[in-house]
């Protein structure tokens, strides 16, 4: 079904773009910056595609992430000059929820994509401990980033998943440093 999915979501993406551009003229450099980052996409995908390896699957799920993010955020631009509401909170929302998601996914894919054990020179135990730790960090990192655009008020909403972010980005941090400092000590 991602097969189809990511394609699908590029094509949505561009007619998007182009409508935006029909109607808003005068933002035409942001317009073909958004069709050309999709064609690069689209590009990525199709390279991927054709090879019978290991890279094609997370280069899929990332273009399905930004064709999501890229749609809605389009779609809710499109409908503003077309007499809808106002929704620009909603589209924020919607995205910063779709890239908590991203990260989570990103983190429950970190322990399985890595090195493997056997072609490192270290202790294999400790450094599958610390992909574990840090994948379980990103998974947290990312769902509760998305929670927080969820519930909390938007200008509140943006300085708390910053926080929320930054913590395990110093989490995973410290335990590498860690990590490295334990390497040392035994050499």
């Amino acid at each position: 079904m991602k097969i189809q999915l990511a394609p699908a979501l590029l094509f949505a993406s561009s007619v998007l773009a182009a409508w935006n551009w029909i109607l808003r003229p005068e933002r035409a450099l942001a317009w073909t910056a958004t069709l050309l980052f999709i064609g690069c996409m689209a590009a990525a995908l199709f390279v991927t595609s054709r090879r019978a390896n290991n890279a094609a699957e997370p280069i899929r799920n990332a273009v399905v992430f930004a064709g999501m993010m890229l749609a809605v955020a389009l779609g809710a631009k499109l409908v503003t000059p077309l007499g809808g509401p106002e929704t620009a909170e909603i589209s924020r929302r919607t995205t910063m929820i779709l890239l908590g998601f991203c990260m989570a996914m990103s983190g429950n894919m970190m322990p399985k994509t890595l090195t493997p054990l056997s072609a490192l020179q270290c202790d294999p135990a400790r450094i599958q401990a610390f992909q574990r730790f840090a994948g379980w960090t990103w998974v947290l990192s990312g769902l509760s980033f998305s929670l927080a655009w969820l519930v909390l008020p938007l200008a509140l909403a943006r300085p708390v998943s910053m926080v929320l972010l930054i913590c395990g980005m110093v989490l995973i941090a410290s335990q590498m440093v860690r990590l490295r400092f334990m390497r040392q000590k035994k050499a």
